[in-house]
């Protein structure tokens, strides 16, 4: 009888959902108890049911930027003024982002407009105090800048080549990295690079004389001896990698970076237990890391200590919930327990294995032939077919994002569209995808202006079709007049020819290789300026021209180093 009683009262209860003030709450606790990555759960919730509250937007921004997530709290900031412009502090936030990411120059402007915009504000102070530190910096490096003007140069040039080595674009990195390793030899980072490159394409011994010569005159040097013990040891040679390796453990190493690299040797060449020890040591510099936390689960998976590597996974999937990474190795796991699957090694690589790389490729090409009406079903019942789709766009394969995007943009829904947003808010991709992403918004009536990261900027962005082409091409011959009315305001009118000239110079190179999207003209108005004012040897501070144009260092430097490449290959 009371059993039956128990039981009905139960059936009394009326179910509730919770709204986000109770997730907030839940939020708060943790981080009172510094638990970061499920605080981080508990406000992504509160969000989900309240997405207009802007307070519960600025606490998740700031809990991104306590874990190193300086990127991820910018987009938010940046949404929140979209939203409602008179939140000025989010331009103090975004500037202490920019420092984290050693993005100077926009943490510079950044904190300039909230000054602007606020003077006596809550962090006025604060950001003068940040201001004065950064341009000393600039002074300091404007000086090394004019004492030495073609080191700027190669520096460029060996970041261009680090780009094309992290793309796995590893033979032009070759030609990049070799040609800044010509110029300047001591430039030791470029020629690790280089050697790394070598070892991409294949050029084994090549390789291992590169890290021999950085060597000779740097026998410490950590990169070289990390990549020197991973070449021997993939060569056979176990005994010299060896004494490789032992060198750089028996340094009293505190520098996260070299640690990282260590780790990261250790776990090719398959060293479990000092991997694990060492990555232990590195999780206090980074207990947020995805990366790192994924390489701490696999060598807790590689040693057997099963749950201990369930619990990293778990993590991994907390701080970033759409990957399909951390997921896989769980189930991975949970087979292995359940005697579905037997035990091996596990790679590394923050990738699912290459079987099931192939599996899901195969899946995806199979899923782009089904009927427009199958693939809204499956769209819409959530069976896994948008985070398949998510694991997609990670692959550096272009035709396959291609038929991504346009395949859910078919879709014509609210989380079609957010899947949209999502991809042209993403720093790996390149200008033509981001381009590509945009006009499908566009034609899917999305409202405008869309927020996309383009030119290295975190940018507001409206598409117009029809006219595009024809303003497309009036604002490539408005370039060199903008320079050149700017330019005569200084009373350099003998500027004309020259810069015509340079700007045709370049201009005839898209003729054959293809003209890029220019969204903002600006940001090649100011390095064609920078361009003329070397060239003629007129005085010039780079940090202040990009300033006057109201364009990031970053993209002036990216577009003067484009034209200075063009002519060093002409005269070459």
């Amino acid at each position: 009888m009371s059993k039956e009683l128990f039981a009905g009262r139960l059936r009394k209860v009326v179910p509730f959902e919770q709204d986000g003030s109770f997730f907030y709450r839940k939020a708060k606790k943790h981080i009172e108890n510094n638990n970061y990555i499920n605080a981080l759960s508990y406000y992504r919730k509160a969000l989900e049911k309240d997405p207009d509250n802007l307070d519960y937007s600025l606490e998740l921004a700031e809990i991104f930027a306590e874990m190193g997530y300086f990127h991820e709290s910018n987009l938010i900031l940046f949404s929140i003024l979209q939203k409602d412009p008179s939140h000025t502090d989010c331009y103090f936030a975004m500037g202490c982002n920019f420092l984290g990411l050693q993005e100077y120059s926009k943490a510079e402007n950044t904190l300039e407009k909230y000054l602007e915009l606020d003077e006596y504000g809550l962090y006025s102070e604060e950001a003068q105090n940040l201001l004065d530190v950064l341009q000393s910096q600039e002074f300091y490096l404007e000086f090394i800048s004019d004492a030495d003007p073609d080191r700027e140069q190669v520096l460029a040039i060996a970041g261009r080549g680090k780009d094309l080595l992290d793309k796995g674009e590893y033979r032009q990195a070759v030609r990049e990295l070799e040609k800044a390793a010509r110029r300047d030899p001591g430039l030791i980072f470029a020629r690790n690079n280089l050697a790394l490159a070598y070892f991409c394409i294949g050029k084994l011994d090549k390789a291992i004389e590169t890290c021999r010569e950085i060597l000779d005159n740097h026998p410490l040097n950590v990169h070289a001896n990390c990549n020197i013990a991973l070449f021997l040891y993939e060569k056979g040679d176990l005994e010299a990698s060896n004494d490789h390796i032992e060198t750089v453990l028996q340094m009293n190493i505190d520098d996260p970076e070299d640690m990282h690299k260590i780790a990261v040797t250790l776990c090719e060449m398959g060293r479990h237990e000092q991997v694990n020890r060492l990555l232990k040591k590195l999780l206090h510099y980074k207990p947020y890391d995805t990366k790192v936390l994924h390489y701490m689960a696999v060598s807790c998976y590689n040693l057997k200590m099963f749950k201990v590597a369930l619990g990293y996974w778990e993590k991994v999937e907390k701080i970033n919930p759409n990957n399909t990474i951390s997921s896989f190795y769980k189930r991975y796991v949970r087979d292995l327990q359940e005697g579905d699957r037997e035990f091996t090694e596990l790679p590394y690589h923050f990738q699912v294995p290459y079987d099931e790389i192939i599996r899901r490729v195969k899946t995806i090409h199979d899923l782009l032939k089904l009927s427009s009406a199958d693939l809204i079903k499956k769209w819409k019942n959530g069976d896994g077919l948008e985070s398949l789709l998510r694991w997609g766009l990670d692959l550096n394969d272009v035709l396959i994002k291609k038929a991504i995007l346009n395949v859910v943009a078919s879709f014509q829904d609210e989380k079609a569209e957010q899947f949209l947003r999502a991809f042209i808010l993403r720093k790996s991709e390149e200008e033509e995808q981001i381009q590509e992403a945009l006009a499908l918004l566009k034609e899917m009536n999305a409202k405008e202006p869309y927020l996309a990261y383009l030119d290295d900027n975190i940018v507001e962005v409206s598409v117009k079709f029809g006219k595009a082409a024809k303003f497309h091409n009036y604002m490539l011959e408005e370039i060199p007049e903008m320079v050149i009315r700017r330019l005569k305001t200084f009373y350099l009118h003998d500027c004309e020819n020259d810069i015509r000239d340079t700007w045709a110079f370049v201009t005839a190179r898209w003729d054959a290789t293809g003209t890029p999207r220019i969204l903002k003209p600006e940001g090649w108005a100011a390095a064609l300026e920078l361009f003329y004012r070397t060239k003629e040897e007129l005085p010039v501070k780079k940090t202040r021209l990009a300033a006057d144009w109201q364009v990031s260092y970053t993209t002036m430097m990216k577009n003067y180093n484009f034209i200075s490449k063009l002519f060093d290959e002409f005269w070459e």
